[in-house]
């Protein structure tokens, strides 16, 4: 798998000497790179994948360990995304396939590989379907790498990365509709725009988790118990992640009150109400 650290175009253009041109909000793409316009329009279709024998057991990078997940489903993380192209290009994936940057493909620290996920681009509601085979990114904050093509479709390749929302998909099943982003609405999740959600809006959160594993486990409790569509939200703290489990979103404070007492009667203890 390596520990090899991808980053934004920006660092790629400096860093390694590519001769990528970024001329203020357009991409001129140089030696090595197709013109956007020229790249495929067709999305990916899901289809059901089985778990490849490579790059899903545990892993140990800059003595910090990972353990990726067994499975997409449910899983819902926003955050920032960057995009990596050459000298990565056709090199051999973590999952032993070759990067094609001209493929809709990504890289995550914990997703199966492989598995497919919508990525949304927070700052302009576009969207792309990308089929994760791929270990990364390495570089604090950031929660997956995409293609060249995937960033290329999301609008962010001059500005190297991007505030995501990236959601799981299990092929066969109908897709929850994400909440709509509003970058000038209240501050819910934290100072990051892509953190914010459209006006004001009570949420009980019922825990937070150092790792993604325990804040699925209780989110599927509270489905199991009718507590319909918990919600994961990541932070980053100091430079860790935290996984927050949420009920909601209520516009009545009343109601989240409410919510809050089922939980307490349910036995999950008292959420706390974030409001806004």
């Amino acid at each position: 798998m390596g520990s090899r650290f991808k980053t934004g175009c920006r660092r790629l253009a400096t860093g390694l000497g590519l001769g990528l041109t970024l001329a203020g909000c357009g991409f001129l793409p140089s030696t090595g790179y197709r013109n956007p316009a020229d790249l495929s329009t067709r999305n990916v279709v899901p289809h059901k994948l089985a778990l490849s024998p490579y790059g899903n057991s545990p892993y140990t990078v800059d003595g910090r360990t990972y353990y990726p997940l067994k499975t997409a489903a449910g899983y819902r993380q926003r955050g920032i995304a960057s995009w990596y192209g050459l000298p990565f290009n056709g090199q051999k994936t973590s999952d032993g396939e070759t990067y094609n940057m001209y493929a809709m493909t990504a890289a995550s620290k914990v997703l199966p590989l492989p598995c497919y996920v919508l990525v949304r681009n927070l700052n302009n509601n576009k969207t792309v379907i990308v089929r994760v085979n791929d270990r990364g990114p390495f570089y604090p904050g950031r929660i997956i790498d995409l293609s060249y093509a995937a960033a290329a479709r999301l609008g962010m390749l001059a500005t190297g990365t991007a505030p995501v929302e990236v959601e799981g998909i299990t092929p066969g099943q109908t897709r929850r509709r994400p909440i709509p982003v509003d970058h000038r609405g209240p501050d819910v999740f934290g100072p990051h725009p892509a953190h914010r959600v459209a006006h004001r809006a009570f949420f009980v959160q019922v825990g937070a988790f150092a790792r993604h594993q325990d804040a699925e486990r209780l989110a599927h409790r509270l489905d199991k118990k009718g507590l319909t569509d918990p919600r994961i939200f990541h932070d980053d703290v100091d430079g860790r992640d935290l996984y927050l489990v949420r009920l909601g979103p209520e516009t009545d404070k009343n109601e989240a009150l409410a919510l809050s007492a089922r939980l307490y009667r349910d036995g999950m203890g008292h959420g706390l109400i974030i409001d806004p």
